[in-house]
C-alpha cells in the first residue's frame, strides 16, 4: 500500500505513517513493493510497501494423543514445513525430549536464511494454566500427574541459544484462534469451537476475549453432566459427561453392544470395535448406512442437549464443530439445528449458527502460531532490535485479534 492509502485507512497523518514505515523498514518488517499508479492529476508514482512475512518464523507444536505434530510458519501463520512423530512412550521425560528434538530440527531448517525465530508454541491436551506454563491435567498422558511445569521443563531442555518466549495453552483455545484468523469464524467476536474426537473440548470467545476462567477450566464442556444417572463412565471418572455421550469411545461401545445382540453392522463386519473410528461411522452415515445413521441420530440428540446448555450460558453467534464429526454431513447438522429450536427457551429466537469447520487437523499448530505472532507484534517488537524483552502479561482474558495475554515465558535473556 502507499503512504496516502495507509494514512486514510488509519486516520493518521502522512508524516506519522511515513515515520512508522521507515522504522519498520529498518527492522525489515516492511519492504518495498515497487511503484503504484499515478493519480488522475498525474505526478510521481507513489512508493508501495508490503509486510515482510519472511522477517521471522514460529515453531508451533501440537502434542496429540498418538503423535506430536510440529510446524514452521511464516508471520502470516502459513505453514512452510512440518514433521510428525509417533508417540510410543507417553512418559513426560520422553515427550519433552521428543518435543525438544522436533523444535530444534525445525529451527535448523531456517539456519542461514536470516529469518528470526519469533516464538515456540506448544498446544497441549487437557487443562492448562497458560499464565504459569503448567499442564494441570492431561487426559491422554495421565502418567504426567497434575500441575506439571511443562514450559519450564521444555525451556531447560532446549538449546540455550534459542532465546525466545515459550507459549503453552490448551489446544482448543488455539483452535479457536485458528478459526478466528483462518477459518469460518473470521470477523466473529462471540463464538465457540467444539472439537470432538476421542474426547470433547471447546474454545470460547466472548466479546472478542478468549476465555480461560479463574482456574483455567473455561471450555471444559466435555465434562458437563448431561446423563447423570445411567450414562456411561467417562475418562474423568464421572458418569454421563457430555464427552462420554458423543466421543469415539462411546461409538465403539455401541458397536460392541450391537454385536452382542446379534445386530452385526454390515459395513463394519470384520472390524474389531477397537478399530472402529468415529470418522468412519460419520462417513458411512453420510453414505446412507442404516446402522451408522442410527448411531449419529443418537449423537445428535446429545449434541442438542449439550449445545443447548452452552447456548444458555454463553449466548454465542456461532458454534463451529471440529474433529471427526465434520464428516457426518449436512443431515447431521440439520438434526442439531432442528433440535436446538425446541430446548432452552424455545419461544426465544437465538439465531445461533452451527457450522462445520473448514480447517483440517493442522488447526492447532496454525492457531498457536497466529497467537504467538500477535503477541510478538503487540508486545515484543524489542526482540527484532535485539533489546531485552518485557515479561509476559497475565492471561486473565486473551483478546482476539490482539490476543496479548498468552502466558508466554520470559526468554533466557530476560
Amino acid at each position: 500500500m502507499a503512504v496516502a492509502d495507509l494514512a486514510h485507512a488509519t486516520r493518521l497523518s502522512k508524516t506519522t505513517v511515513k515515520t512508522t514505515i521507515d522504522l519498520l523498514a529498518s527492522m525489515r518488517l516492511v519492504v518495498s513493493a515497487g511503484k503504484g499508479e499515478s493519480t488522475d492529476e498525474g505526478g510521481k508514482r507513489p512508493e508501495l510497501y508490503r509486510f515482510n512475512e519472511k522477517f521471522g518464523h514460529v515453531v508451533s507444536v501440537h502434542i496429540r494423543e498418538r503423535e506430536i505434530l510440529g510446524a514452521l510458519t511464516d508471520l502470516h501463520a502459513e505453514i512452510t514445513g512440518s514433521v510428525r512423530l509417533e508417540v510410543t512412550d507417553r512418559t513426560l521425560p520422553t515427550i519433552l525430549r521428543e518435543t525438544k528434538n522436533l523444535v530444534e530440527g525445525l529451527v535448523a531448517r531456517k539456519k542461514g536464511t536470516g529469518e528470526k525465530l519469533v516464538a515456540v508454541v506448544v498446544a497441549l491436551p487437557g487443562v492448562v494454566d497458560a499464565a504459569k506454563g503448567r499442564s494441570i491435567y492431561s487426559p491422554h498422558y495421565p502418567s504426567w500427574g497434575r500441575d506439571v511445569p511443562f514450559a519450564e521443563l521444555l525451556e531447560e531442555e532446549l538449546d540455550p541459544e534459542l532465546e525466545v518466549p515459550i507459549f503453552i495453552d490448551c489446544v482448543n483455545r488455539y483452535q479457536a484462534v485458528a478459526e478466528r484468523e483462518k477459518g469460518i469464524a473470521r470477523g466473529e467476536t462471540n463464538f465457540i469451537i467444539i472439537d470432538a474426537n476421542e474426547g470433547l473440548g471447546s474454545g470460547i470467545v466472548t466479546h472478542g476475549e478468549l476465555m480461560r476462567g479463574a482456574r483455567s477450566l473455561s471450555g471444559e464442556i466435555g465434562h458437563m453432566t448431561v446423563a447423570p444417572f445411567d450414562g456411561p463412565l467417562c475418562n474423568c471418572g464421572n458418569r454421563g459427561c457430555f464427552e462420554a455421550m458423543v466421543s469415539a469411545r462411546r461409538v465403539r461401545e455401541l458397536v460392541r453392544e450391537a454385536r452382542a445382540s446379534g445386530l452385526e453392522p454390515r459395513p463394519l463386519q470384520g472390524v474389531t470395535p477397537e478399530d472402529v473410528s468415529l470418522a468412519e461411522v460419520c462417513r458411512l452415515s453420510s453414505e446412507g448406512d442404516p446402522f451408522s445413521s442410527g448411531l449419529l441420530r443418537d449423537m445428535a440428540k446429545w449434541f442438542v442437549i449439550g449445545l443447548g446448555n452452552i447456548i444458555m450460558v454463553n449466548d454465542p453467534d456461532l458454534i463451529v464443530l471440529q474433529g471427526h464429526y465434520v464428516k457426518a454431513g449436512e443431515e447431521f447438522l440439520g438434526k442439531i439445528r432442528e433440535g436446538l429450536e425446541h430446548v432452552g427457551l424455545p419461544g426465544v429466537v437465538k439465531n445461533v449458527r452451527i457450522e462445520f469447520s473448514t480447517l483440517g487437523e493442522d488447526r492447532g499448530v496454525i492457531g498457536g502460531a497466529a497467537f504467538a505472532i500477535a503477541e510478538f507484534f503487540e508486545n515484543r517488537l524489542q526482540f527484532s532490535t535485539g533489546t531485552r524483552q518485557r515479561p509476559a502479561r497475565g492471561p486473565e482474558h486473551g483478546r482476539i485479534p490482539t490476543r496479548s495475554h498468552a502466558g508466554a515465558r520470559r526468554s533466557r535473556s530476560s
